[in-house]
């Protein structure tokens, strides 16, 4: 059977990134799900995918635990990941440059949660490796050898050298951010090396986003990830 890894995290932390650098392994299926919902495929049917791979990555689609607002749903989640050993990398990204990314698409509050959900009372047992954003962009080729390690995967290319070795279609599409570039079904954004240039975009934006509730929560967490 294919060992299935699931990558999760917040959006905007990183996980799309991390899952097309998964391209450079060897014996493993890459989900992508070509479609209105493009890379992400609901988890369920993650779950239940057969691959002839000997290992299976794919990624979050929303909602899914330490991503998003926690629902009833993550629980139902939490148990197949047990029931079907299915290894969860979790991809954390400093919380000031995520509820800045892509318009502020993403709310304090959602940032807040899936940090929360890391609490070993709820989600923080399932997590295998948790991998942060600003790791991932300076020092990809460690960020692989900690998967080469912990989950037994061997590589034909090394993380340093992406994009190059993702075939173009990867590229081609990504509707969610197509649309809220107002571009429509517009498929312009082809290969991009790694950016490092969204980290500590702004130091003090977020006291602005963030609510009377959610600011000291927002403020802990990032202390707590040590992002100060």
């Amino acid at each position: 059977m294919s060992k299935k890894i699931f990558i999760t995290g917040c959006a905007k932390s990183g996980t799309t990134l991390l899952l097309r650098m998964c391209y450079a392994f060897k014996d493993t299926e890459v989900i992508y799900k070509e479609g209105f919902d493009g890379h992400e495929m609901d988890f369920d049917k993650f779950v239940k995918h057969q691959s002839e791979s000997k290992f299976t990555i794919g990624k979050r689609h929303p909602p899914a635990l330490l991503s998003n607002v926690l629902v009833p749903d993550f629980q139902h989640q939490a148990g197949d990941i047990l029931k079907e050993d299915i290894a969860v990398v979790n991809v954390i990204r400093d919380g000031r440059d995520v509820v800045l990314s892509d318009g502020s698409y993403v709310k304090p509050k959602r940032w807040i949660e899936s940090i929360d959900q890391r609490n070993k009372v709820l989600f923080g047992n399932l997590i295998d490796l948790e991998v942060k954003y600003e790791d991932l962009v300076t020092e990809p080729e460690k960020i692989q050898r900690q998967m080469e390690e912990k989950f037994g995967l061997e590589s034909d290319h090394s993380f340093k050298d992406y994009p190059d070795y993702v075939e173009d279609w990867v590229f081609d599409w990504n509707v969610s951010v197509l649309a809220r570039a107002g571009k429509g079904n517009e498929t312009d954004y082809g290969k991009r090396k790694v950016d490092t240039s969204g980290i500590g975009k702004d130091l003090e934006a977020y006291k602005d986003l963030c609510n009377d509730i959610e600011l000291p929560k927002f403020e802990k967490h990032l202390k707590d990830l040590g992002y100060t």
